[in-house]
């Protein structure tokens, strides 16, 4: 993970199955593009109160956190900006163009007649997909910050899914605890893999088995029997090549895992 990442916090308002959007200033980056509202986080705050923070300044608005929703890395020349969504409500305020040239209250299936970002494309497709985002999310069997480690595990940012599944593991008990770390700990062995370390790959892929032998073949949604058989040729190949040459593994072999519904 570069150390060069900038930590941004934006918002999903949702409100009469509408959301929130605002239009960049002229003299920005992107100006006269829409984005989510939101900002830089500062060093001595929570990426929410950044958000909280972010939305009063910039709209006049109190908004209130409901869920976690999504990270998104962008890389640039000069650094990457990790972007993390939470969903929020509208508590009180009437929006204002402080900070922005001006928003609007768009309904998910207009999202696509605004020009934001190419970054931005798949969200905002996946966003308009439906209307009833609020009800949705109350109503997912699983915690939204397990699905977007599997998300990130998913597309190889292996280090955040790390990351985000740790928040998770930290006060987990029993198989939820172990399922937890063990998605952690395959998540470090392929991101040593990457890095060339053979011995925290093979090390750390060991451990993540040994949490697997101690739960069910399914568990919370996820085929974790097929999960260990797909990661066993991978780490089986590794394993074999060595240190020298580990490099000639394909990690095309790495399996995605399905997305618990």
């Amino acid at each position: 993970m570069s150390l060069n990442i900038l930590e941004v916090g934006a918002a999903l308002v949702f409100k009469d199955r509408k959301f929130l959007i605002t239009q960049r200033k002229p003299e920005d980056s992107f100006g006269g593009y829409w984005e989510l509202p939101g900002g830089k986080k500062e060093p001595t705050e929570s990426l929410e109160e950044c958000v909280v923070r972010e939305l009063r300044e910039e709209l006049d608005i109190e908004v209130e956190i409901r869920h976690f929703f999504r990270i998104l890395t962008y890389h640039y020349p000069q650094r990457s900006v990790r972007l993390n969504i939470f969903f929020c409500s509208h508590k009180s305020g009437e929006p204002k163009a402080i900070e922005c040239q001006a928003f609007a209250w768009v309904s998910p299936p207009d999202l696509l007649q605004y020009k934001f970002p190419d970054a931005d494309q798949s969200l905002i497709a996946e966003l308009s997909q439906r209307d009833d985002w609020d009800a949705y999310l109350e109503n997912q069997k699983y915690p939204h910050e397990y699905l977007e480690g599997i998300r990130l595990f998913n597309a190889g940012d292996y280090f955040e899914c790390h990351e985000m599944l740790e928040d998770m593991w930290h006060p987990a008990e029993g198989q939820e605890r172990l399922h937890y770390q063990g998605l952690i700990q395959a998540a470090i062995a392929l991101e040593h893999f990457r890095k060339g370390n053979w011995t925290g790959a093979m090390g750390l892929y060991e451990k993540a088995c040994e949490k697997w032998a101690q739960l069910p073949p399914q568990y919370m949604g996820v085929d974790l029997k097929w999960l260990k058989e797909k990661l066993d040729v991978f780490f089986g190949q590794v394993q074999k090549a060595g240190p020298v040459g580990m490099r000639g593994v394909d990690m095309g072999l790495v399996p995605k895992i399905t997305l618990p519904e």
